[in-house]
């Protein structure tokens, strides 16, 4: 909690109100002081007033219950919660005390174990029970309902997380610009100041402890759980829906729309969703039509030519490969014909105003795909995306996984890479599709490469090839798909429901745009 709150005030410039004090926080209550004196960060920074006197933007305590009464109808509370394990909360507060040393796994027992310890503090927080009553299940089920709707939660072994993904994301607040680096040096340092546990995790220590204190390591568990599930689903701050939109605009300024002339120096861009015939279509264009693709087979990235593979052994899979690639000025080169990157909004930004990118890509149904990338991973030793975990799983015990990675289409187009997601995305999404994009559909593959022909103006080496090679397999991996309409396949559909309409959408335009291109070939 130290770290959360340095980072909020030394490295975002926010100013907060500490409260240790149960009686401070109850007069405080009846002065109203969060009317008076609470302003936003956002709107009412620091460096806005010559004396910002007894104003904050944030409160800090321990006590859950008095902490949330100081809050009113006007301004309501938005609550960070950091976790850690009870059993290390107890060790450390045992440490505190005079007269105690590490390793002395005796004395902690005893200490949780005598008057003096109080117990179940979480629960006791959340559902307002006294150090002199004894917990019950129904107080833990009141904490829990607590824990589940109320706070943001954070976990104190996994801070980069929870600042990067949780906080930033749900509070839209940013590193000051004279404070670069802020964020991590903090959490490099909580990190180093935690203190190493003599606890063996499931000995018999641990398990006193966790025994002793039941109810919050019931809290814990499921705190780990809603953790997990905050990183797709937590509300994002206007101020970062509103910066991800810029984003997407200026990327996606560097393509094309669909209905420009044609310019001979625009470039393909394959924007290549995981298992949606992507190795089929990479194969095609070096074999079927001599075409040079962006791959780095060879690391490091780099502007050498493999010619045998027609591959330049640029790498676009990362955001930070992706500044490298801009620093070689790589679409101006000259020496690829066309770009390949999973990332749709930075992809688009190695193509310049001299070389404009022209945009493709292949859809496939979002439950295959999911069902098609859960069973990939299971033997897919060669990926770095390689989960051997997933073959103690069930497809849909993989769906419902705190944290799966749901709709990554629409996220890949909006770059809402995190956090939840709303039909404001989806719009979006089908927006840019409709204007930057020729669609294909792997489930119509001869089809797509007749459209994607006549609108590259691509010309097969040898009679026949491309129909070689759709009908031929690639990565291919054997499993049974879900019944259409069942429990499971709904459970996906469900999971990714942006990523259905969006896929129907394209079905739609799928069909449009063939219609425009033989119209066009007939002209």
């Amino acid at each position: 909690s130290d770290v959360i709150y340095n980072i909020m005030t030394e490295c975002y410039g926010l100013v907060g109100r500490e409260y240790w004090d149960v009686k401070e926080l109850r007069k405080d209550e009846k002065e109203g002081v969060v009317d008076q004196f609470y302003v936003s960060s956002h709107d009412r920074p620091k460096e806005m007033f010559h004396n910002f006197g007894k104003r904050f933007h944030f409160l800090s305590t321990p006590h859950y219950q008095e902490g949330t009464s100081l809050l009113t109808l006007k301004h309501k509370g938005r609550i960070i919660l950091m976790l850690r394990h009870p059993a290390y909360i107890a060790e450390s507060m045992y440490l505190s005390r005079p007269n105690t040393h590490r390793g002395d796994l005796k004395g902690l027992l005893q200490y949780v174990n005598s008057t003096d310890y109080y117990d179940n503090w979480m629960t006791r927080m959340l559902a307002n029970v006294p150090r002199e009553e004894r917990v019950t299940e129904e107080h833990f089920k009141y904490a829990r309902m607590i824990l589940e709707n109320k706070f943001i939660i954070g976990m104190t072994s996994d801070m980069t997380e929870t600042v990067k993904k949780r906080i930033n994301l749900h509070f839209g607040w940013k590193e000051l610009p004279s404070k670069q680096g802020c964020e991590m040096e903090y959490i490099k340092k909580g990190t180093m100041e935690l203190p190493t546990s003599s606890l063996e995790e499931g000995g018999r220590e641990w398990r006193f402890i966790a025994k002793k204190n039941l109810f919050d390591s019931k809290l814990m568990a499921r705190g780990m759980a809603v953790f997990g599930m905050q990183k797709m689903r937590i509300p994002v701050h206007p101020y970062t829906v509103r910066e991800d939109r810029k984003a997407v605009s200026e990327a996606f300024g560097h393509l094309r729309n669909v209905q420009d002339e044609v310019d001979k120096s625009d470039i393909p861009f394959f924007w290549h969703i995981p298992k949606a015939s992507g190795t089929t279509v990479k194969e095609i264009m070096s074999k079927c039509y001599n075409l040079i693709r962006t791959e780095m087979v060879d690391p490091p990235s780099s502007l050498d030519l493999f010619p045998e593979k027609k591959v330049l052994n640029v790498d676009l899979t990362t955001p930070e490969s992706i500044v490298v690639a801009k620093g070689y000025n790589v679409a101006d080169s000259g020496m690829a014909d066309v770009f390949i990157s999973q990332l749709a909004v930075e992809g688009s930004t190695v193509f310049t105003t001299y070389h404009m990118g022209r945009a493709f890509t292949i859809m496939r149904h979002p439950v295959i795909l999911a069902t098609s990338l859960f069973y990939y991973r299971r033997i897919a030793t060669w990926e770095p995306t390689y989960r051997p975990d997933f073959k103690d799983l069930t497809l849909h015990e993989y769906v419902e996984m705190p944290g799966y990675y749901d709709n990554w289409m629409v996220r890949m187009l909006t770059n809402a890479k995190l956090g939840g997601l709303n039909e404001g995305h989806l719009e979006i999404a089908k927006a840019v599709i409709k204007e930057k994009f020729i669609v294909g559909i792997s489930d119509h593959m001869d089809e797509t490469f007749r459209q994607l022909e006549s609108y590259f103006g691509w010309k097969e080496q040898e009679a026949g090839c491309v129909k070689s090679f759709i009908s031929a397999s690639f990565n291919k991996n054997k499993y049974e798909l879900p019944e259409r309409g069942g429990p499971v396949w709904n459970a996906i559909a469900d999971k990714n429901k942006f990523d259905m309409q969006l896929y129907y959408f394209a079905l739609e335009l799928f069909g449009e745009q063939g219609k425009k291109l033989r119209r066009t070939q007939v002209g």
